[in-house]
């Protein structure tokens, strides 16, 4: 069973691994309905690396239902080279002033200027006037500075006909390390951009048009010092995310050291299960939590107090394993008043007096988790675990839910769509799973499982600077050490430590026990092995069990009925292939449930404009 879930939880992992890799598909097309006639970009550049900017946009609405423009500022520009090397800043927008009625907000890595009246609709030509103060922080070249700005970035969405540039510089430079490019991002073109230098002053025009995608990319050498008095740009909402990441980390560090952590478990010689446990009941005090499997050894357990009895039928002709069909049969009603076995016999026969696969396959679950649910219910729970300790787990839940926002989580939120709702979804279950059943496959698959949808949530984030690349680190560590602490964070009480060490010792006992000892258990009772043959199922220990009785003389259990001659070596077949067909059956579910001031086009800081984006998978990459 624990391979099986490895081996779906591992096709599940791969299965989202690709699909989730990011591809991006060029939807940028021309939005339809408009045009930028012309474009003028007036700037004055500062001394401390601030620009005074002011954009005048004439625009031609031909569409209908049109009620102005956005305009996109970056936030965060990844500042690419000729030489290769790469920066990146964060810009600061302040003193934002617009000729007509304006929204702001950020959306994205980029201040969004939403430009126009929702309740008018506009037609024909029409002028915008868009002022601001850019600060892009300090120059990040060792040796020079630089001016290397987007003019016009590569995302407007819409044809720009004419565009003008005037670039006031606030001391004299090296005319000779200008450059210009223009086109797609990365297109290093000058051919098409025509300037004169007067003084400090730049002007200059694009002699031909740009089409959606397209840009207009200044670039020049300065001599280090140039820029002065600039100051970093710090994104406090990085660095609050990474501090909220470790003292989570710290407060659940110290939650666990005081609510959590158990005491020394002691491990005693037993030669028999706990009294009072069956089968199921065992396997939920060993491990703290329900499987089905463990519900099914109930069919043992019960047929060794005489309920019922198992028959093998005739082998199965087109069955190349060998394995038999079965029937279970009813002996006596179920006289105990134990509420999990009670309702496991009951639902097994369901007022009938035997069933087969056919009544049990994709049916049967049902009752194995009604019996699971009694065994796990409230006062059982608090009877091994602490109630402070149950209580601080909701408390690392909501922990790891908030550092996966920060994380750049939220971007799965932003847009209900099928695919970010189902791996919202997915990720609530790992959490839920991991919540109801703390063991390492789920610690695992649930950090491998965040790590990975937060890092495709951002991964266009997390290498442009050493910053978002250390808060993912950060994080990422934080959220595995916090899922590690959801898991651990069960303390037993002083009983479920006590019969934790009577289970494990029984345990150890059947691992090792010596076939003397054996020998003498059966003389004294002759039904041993098979009393004791559920509780080897739940423990994970049953084909060692079996082995150490292959000399040992045993009789036939009265309820089973087999075709030929009981042996030790008939009865471990049948253990292999028709209690194993029985127990598939029953836990089985239905299916489906150029010059040296030149640069790339798009490579420097500022622009932005309009763009709509298809992604295949998250809509937050």
């Amino acid at each position: 069973m624990k391979q099986k879930i490895v081996i779906i939880s591992i096709f599940i992992m791969v299965l989202l691994l690709s699909v989730m890799i990011p591809s991006r598909v060029s939807a940028i097309t021309s939005a339809g309905g408009y045009t930028i006639e012309n474009y003028d970009i007036n700037m004055v550049v500062n001394e401390n690396n601030t620009f005074d900017i002011t954009e005048k946009i004439s625009v031609n609405f031909t569409g209908y239902n049109k009620h102005g423009i956005f305009r996109k500022i970056p936030l965060k520009n990844v500042v690419r080279r000729l030489d290769g090397t790469k920066s990146t800043n964060r810009a600061k927008i302040s003193i934002i002033g617009v000729s007509e009625q304006y929204t702001v907000f950020n959306e994205d890595g980029y201040k969004v200027l939403k430009i126009g009246d929702s309740s008018t609709t506009v037609y024909g030509e029409k002028t915008y006037v868009i002022k601001y103060n850019y600060n892009i922080g300090k120059d990040k070249l060792k040796n020079e500075d630089e001016l290397y700005f987007n003019l016009i970035g590569n995302e407007w969405d819409a044809e720009i006909e004419n565009v003008t540039f005037n670039i006031k510089m606030p001391k004299p430079f090296n005319e000779e390390n200008l450059g210009f490019s223009s086109g797609y991002e990365g297109f290093t073109n000058n051919a098409n951009v025509e300037y004169d230098i007067e003084g400090k002053t730049i002007t200059g025009f694009l002699n031909n048009i740009l089409y959606p995608e397209e840009g207009l990319t200044v670039r020049l050498t300065l001599p280090d010092g140039y820029f002065v008095g600039a100051t970093d740009n710090i994104d406090y909402k990085e660095w609050i995310g990474i501090g909220i990441s470790v003292i989570f980390v710290i407060i659940a560090f110290c939650l666990w050291r005081k609510y959590g952590k158990d005491d020394d478990v002691v491990d005693t010689v037993e030669f028999y299960p706990p009294e009072g446990l069956n089968s199921a009941e065992l396997g939920y005090m060993y491990k703290g939590y329900t499987e089905r499997k463990d519900a099914v050894s109930l069919l043992i357990y019960l047929a060794n107090k005489g309920y019922l009895n198992i028959k093998e039928l005739q082998w199965k002709a087109n069955d190349l394993r060998g394995s038999r069909d079965f029937v279970i049969e009813k002996v006596k009603d179920y006289d105990g008043d134990n509420e999990g076995e009670k309702i496991f016999f009951n639902g097994l026969f369901d007022g009938r007096n035997k069933v087969g696969k056919g009544e049990l396959a994709n049916k049967f679950y049902i009752v194995l988790d009604k019996v699971n649910k009694s065994i796990g219910k409230k006062e059982n729970r608090e009877k091994i675990f602490e109630k402070s300790s149950l209580g601080k787990r909701f408390l690392l839940l909501l922990m790891i839910i908030i550092v996966f926002l920060f994380m750049g989580g939220w971007k799965l939120f932003k847009e209900f769509d099928e695919l970010n709702i189902l791996v919202a979804t997915g990720l609530g279950f790992s959490l839920f799973f991991l919540y109801k059943k703390s063991n390492i496959l789920m610690i695992i698959l649930n950090s491998v499982f965040f790590v990975v949808v937060t890092f495709f949530c951002s991964a266009n984030d997390i290498f442009e600077d050493n910053l978002s690349l250390v808060k993912f680190i950060i994080e990422s560590i934080s959220i595995i050490l916090l899922i590690l602490f959801l898991g651990i964070m069960n303390k037993r009480t002083k009983y479920g430590t006590q019969i934790l060490g009577r289970i494990r010792g029984f345990k150890y006992f059947l691992e090792t026990v010596e076939k003397p000892k054996l020998e003498e258990l059966v003389m004294n009772d002759p039904e041993y092995f098979y009393n004791i043959l559920p509780y080897t199922y739940v423990l994970g220990v049953s084909n060692k069990w079996m082995k150490k009785f292959e000399d040992i003389a045993l009789e036939e259990p009265l309820w089973l009925y087999s075709y030929g001659v009981f042996s030790n070596k008939s009865f471990n077949k049948f253990m292999h292939s028709t209690y194993t067909l029985i127990s598939t059956s029953m836990a089985s579910t239905p299916t489906g449930s150029g010059n040296s001031g030149g640069g790339f086009s798009g490579g420097g800081s500022g622009g932005g404009g309009r763009r709509f984006l298809v992604i295949l998978f998250f809509r937050c990459i």
